[in-house]
């Protein structure tokens, strides 16, 4: 059944968070963004890719914003 409800899956729970992004061309399971407002997502299941677009926050070490 789809409720249309958002649920928290991994990665980070708490706000400001940095992300973490690995080595290039490397794929990995413990990469995420950092928090970002106000953004959108979404996931290309045809091509299998998750994508962030926009928002000002928090990269990998810093607030610089993106």
């Amino acid at each position: 059944m789809n409720d249309l409800t958002w649920t928290w899956i991994s990665g980070n729970n708490t706000r400001d968070q940095p992300g973490v992004y690995g080595t290039k061309g490397e794929p990995s399971t413990d990469n995420y963004p950092g928090g970002r407002y106000p953004a959108v997502v979404w996931y290309d299941s045809v091509r299998e890719e998750f994508w962030v677009f926009g928002g000002h926050g928090y990269g990998n070490s810093s607030t610089t914003g993106a």
